[in-house]
């Protein structure tokens, strides 16, 4: 905490006024008043003000509704979870249908969204594909040359775009139960990996596991139970860093890492 004895002196006569204490706040070195002008105002200043000044708190943010940001979740919604969110947006009195969608949908969830989303509108947004307002800043410089100069207190160039390339990317792997205990492993997702194509992934996959494999409304379907061995070859062939995959069983969604 700071805080600082300022003596003004009164315009018209020229006399000093009394001494006035000046607050500033310890983790952005602002006066209070401005602290939700800052990047940290929610995470760093407003908890420090509530805790060592809450009369401060009280006259200043009392009356006012903070919207603090929720946490990012580490795990993307699952089928079932996604589904719910649309009908709770477009039509809530539908919801116990989901069920009996899932499973009259099993394998052929895209076909669904795509049906729903032409009848309705867009999908609600997946919290775990939310962008924080640091992926929106960019690094910015024109000299070629100095690409890789790390210069104090400045990031190197082409870091935040390899970050922001990478949280772009979001595979789900699921396993679908058939009839007559048959499986199949469904991948959706590769088509936000860079320079990668459906097919190519659909032929390796083929190759690998001995089976039938194709693409469907932008995600590939295996023939077999191959989920873990799925997630394998995609981190190792195709360069997917393992946070990016996802494995969805018996509707929990579990990280590969």
């Amino acid at each position: 905490m700071v805080i600082h004895e300022v003596e003004e002196e009164d315009p018209e006569s020229n006399a000093i006024l009394p001494r006035q204490v000046v607050l500033y706040c310890d983790k952005c070195g602002m006066p209070p008043e401005y602290c939700e002008y800052g990047p940290d105002f929610e995470t760093h200043c407003l908890p420090w003000l509530k805790k060592h000044h809450p009369e401060t708190h009280a006259k200043l943010y009392g009356s006012k509704v903070v919207a603090v940001k929720p946490p990012r979740p580490s795990e993307p919604w699952t089928t079932e979870q996604r589904l719910t969110a649309f009908y709770e947006k477009y039509v809530p009195e539908k919801i116990e249908s989901i069920p009996g969608l899932l499973e009259k949908y099993a394998g052929k969830e895209e076909n669904l969204f795509s049906a729903l989303v032409k009848k309705y509108g867009p999908e609600p947004e997946d919290p775990f594909d939310a962008d924080s307002d640091d992926d929106d800043e960019e690094e910015s410089g024109d000299d070629e040359d100095d690409e890789d100069a790390v210069v104090p207190g400045r990031k190197r160039r082409g870091v935040k775009a390899k970050s922001t390339e990478t949280s772009a990317i979001r595979i789900l792997i699921q396993k679908q139960t058939q009839k007559r205990k048959k499986f199949m492993t469904i991948v959706h997702g590769m088509e936000t990996v860079p320079n990668v194509k459906l097919k190519d992934v659909s032929k390796t996959f083929s190759k690998k596991f001995a089976g039938s494999s194709s693409v469907k409304d932008k995600s590939i379907i295996v023939q077999g139970d191959h989920v873990y061995d799925a997630a394998e070859l995609i981190v190792d062939q195709f360069q997917v860093p393992g946070e990016c995959v996802f494995l969805e069983i018996d509707g929990e969604t579990h990280p590969l890492k």
